[in-house]
């Protein structure tokens, strides 16, 4: 037969060599059974079956690929005491030397009934293995198994070793054994394939389950539904780190696997759908898990819990309230029973709609209260403040704090919680009621972040209270939280409301210098804050054609605006071609700045053609009727800052650009009037002056 069985103890299997170790203990040989494909193969089940009637993976087999991340019965100790596994093997009065042990050459001469005995009591053995509750337990069995003499270990051996492994969670080990398996010359089935491929996803060996799956097509094994499904689920959940793909990526890899199931016409179940959708959630591509489920449903596969769990996920995290709710009512109508976390996905989307609608998300929560079974917990209520505070009912918002908080969910508020609350205050209720919670906040232990005080100083901007902004500021400091970037523009924000540029532009100075990157956002900040009261829009509303008065704060902001332009942050026009200024991507204060930057550039040096001021994209209306061209916001703000410095101007609608254009006559008649003796506005000359031009 094969060569002798040694003696393998618990410890032996702890080491990296395990495949030697089980390489040793199991022999070089399938045995005669094996080679007559006769061996009993364990599929979960309570019978012996023959391995040609179970390559297609068996029912019991496939709810155990369906078992995930289960829990370890128990550590490995050498040290344990074992309690024998195969008494029965005497208590039942087997004869082991006339039943269980086979020489080659008496195979032949063996009856049907013995051999049947044999794999009845090989099957036993094989699912006392796959019971024991660690790798170093199921070994001892083994050698309890070498010790009765009986040395007929065939596939369902290793496959029993191996979904110990599985178990455990020791899905490296299982492909020690595997390495094993075939270094015997044991031909594995496909459950053993497939229960290999759960390992690899347990190990995220993704690598190693493809080649797997290319070692099962070449050995003539072919893959069924629950292979690509276990290989889509380690696909799809190898984490986007180290190097790895992100979901969208992850997501592509999964749906070239369904292409290939169904060019070999494999049909797949609710699991690879589900897996599908999953991806697809990760992916954060809602479109793609709508039209996964439909196709699912247009298969005739039903969907379960899980699948409209996925899409309300989905829907939820894309804002996608109409969707959820359209699914949630197909989720009736199927007969699946609604769940906590599917009323929670429901009023996130209610949440993170384009349009929150509180009113629905209140409507939700009473229904899922009158379901038996479904209970709201901290998420759920995180979830009804947070479309409360977007759909500026402050009153719910509070109503929800105060449930979250009296149904025992006290450690689930956070600051975030709180600062979810200001925000909602402030909005609908203003600074006092933002205040108001503030205090709460602090009487109740939770200590304020850059967040809570960016809002709370937005809310003194609103409320025009520079006062109170800068004592908040000066709390924050106290309390030693550093002030963001949000609560710098804040505060710029506010000094520009009060009128003190001067103090803005020396706080845009430590922004400049602290360890955030200044952005567009940042710029138009201080721009706004120069011109003072209400920004360079608030300006150019209340000045009269000609009549814009450049003082210091408005030549501060120019002054800011070519230094940025010095190191390529403003791009808008070139020395090479001062004709043209493109202001189509700048804010409303940036387009107003960019345009005074640029004339004093022109005022120095003009140029002889045709000024350009390119302000925003033409849509494309191609065989459309003609209509009545809406021009963008920088296009107006363009226009009222050339209005208000005296400038003439035209419009001319390019096929693709709306422009603004000044002759080269104007902009001549333009200087020579603002430089000449009898000048009724000052402007250009104090622009020009101001800026030693």
């Amino acid at each position: 037969m094969a060569s002798s069985l040694l003696h393998v103890t618990a410890s032996n299997c702890s080491t990296p060599s395990c495949s030697s170790r089980v390489r040793s203990l199991l022999g070089s040989s399938t045995g005669e059974v094996a080679g007559r494909e006769l061996v009993t193969v364990y599929y979960g089940s309570h019978q012996p079956r023959n391995l040609s009637t179970t390559r297609g993976g068996g029912a019991g087999g496939r709810q155990r690929l369906k078992a995930r991340g289960s829990s370890r019965v128990a550590k490995e100790a050498s040290n344990t005491s074992y309690t024998p596994k195969l008494e029965w093997l005497k208590q039942e009065g087997v004869d082991l030397t006339n039943e269980c042990i086979i020489e080659e050459d008496e195979l032949c001469s063996r009856s049907a009934s013995g051999l049947l005995k044999l794999q009845q009591t090989i099957w036993r053995i094989n699912r006392s293995i796959s019971r024991c509750s660690s790798l170093s337990e199921a070994l001892e069995v083994v050698n309890e198994m070498k010790a009765a003499g009986v040395n007929a270990a065939n596939e369902g051996t290793y496959l029993a070793l191996i979904t110990v492994c599985r178990r455990q969670q020791e899905g490296d080990r299982a492909l020690s054994i595997y390495e094993a398996m075939k270094d015997a010359g044991v031909i594995p089935s496909v459950l053993t394939y497939n229960t290999l491929i759960s390992c690899c996803q347990q190990a995220k060996r993704l690598e190693d389950a493809y080649r797997i799956k290319a070692e099962m097509e070449a050995s003539g094994v072919k893959p069924d539904v629950v292979t690509y499904t276990a290989l889509m689920a380690l696909v799809v959940k190898t984490g986007p780190y180290r190097g790895r793909s992100s979901p969208a990526q992850r997501l592509e890899k999964a749906l070239q696997l369904y292409q290939e199931m169904q060019d070999r016409n494999i049909r797949p179940d609710s699991i690879t759908y589900n897996t599908l959708m999953f991806a697809g959630a990760q992916a954060k591509v809602p479109e793609k898990v709508l039209e996964i489920y439909r196709t699912m449903v247009a298969a005739g596969v039903p969907p379960d819990q899980f699948t409209f769990s996925f899409i309300l996920e989905s829907a939820a995290a894309g804002g996608r309230l109409k969707v959820a709710l359209e699914v949630f009512e197909e989720m009736r109508a199927a007969g699946v029973a609604p769940k906590t976390n599917t009323f929670n996905f429901l009023i996130e989307a209610c949440a993170s709609a384009p349009y929150p609608d509180a009113e629905k998300a209140w409507a939700l929560f009473e229904e899922m209260k009158t379901i038996e079974g479904v209970v709201p917990n901290a998420q759920t209520y995180n979830h009804l403040i947070t479309a409360s505070c977007k759909g500026g009912d402050n009153a719910r918002a509070l109503k929800a704090y105060e449930l979250m908080w009296n149904s025992g969910y006290q450690r689930a508020v956070t600051t975030a919680t709180f600062n979810k609350l200001i925000q909602s205050a402030s909005q609908t209720e203003g600074l006092e009621s933002a205040l108001k919670m503030y205090r709460k906040m602090l009487d109740a232990g939770y200590k304020p972040d850059a967040i809570t005080y960016s809002t709370l100083v937005v809310a003194c901007n609103r409320a025009d209270d520079l006062e109170q902004a800068l004592s908040i500021s000066q709390e924050m400091e106290g309390l030693g939280v550093k002030p963001n970037q949000v609560v710098q523009h804040s505060l710029i924000a506010a000094y520009g409301q009060a009128g003190q540029w001067e103090d803005a532009v020396a706080t845009f100075r430590v922004l400049q210098e602290g360890e955030e990157q200044l952005t567009s956002v940042s710029y138009s900040i201080i721009f706004d804050a120069c011109f003072g009261k209400g920004g360079a829009e608030a300006v150019l509303k209340r000045t009269k054609p000609g009549k814009l008065e450049i003082h210091p704060g408005v030549e501060a902001a120019i002054g800011l605006y070519n230094e940025a332009s010095e190191f390529g942050f403003f791009t808008n026009f070139t020395q090479a071609d001062l004709a043209r200024c493109d202001v189509r991507t700048m804010s409303i204060s940036g387009t107003v700045v960019a345009i005074l930057a640029w004339l004093l550039i022109i005022g120095q040096e003009p140029p002889a053609l045709d000024l350009t001021i390119i302000t925003g994209v033409k849509k494309n209306t191609t065989g459309a009727k003609p209509r009545k061209v809406r021009y963008t916001k920088n296009h107006s703000i363009a226009l009222s800052t050339l209005e208000a410095v005296g400038l003439p101007c035209n419009a001319l609608n390019t096929a693709t650009m709306q422009v603004l254009t000044v002759s080269a006559a104007d902009i001549k008649r333009w200087l020579d009037d603002a430089l000449g003796e009898h000048i009724d506005t000052p402007v250009v000359e104090e622009v020009i002056a101001g800026n030693g031009l």
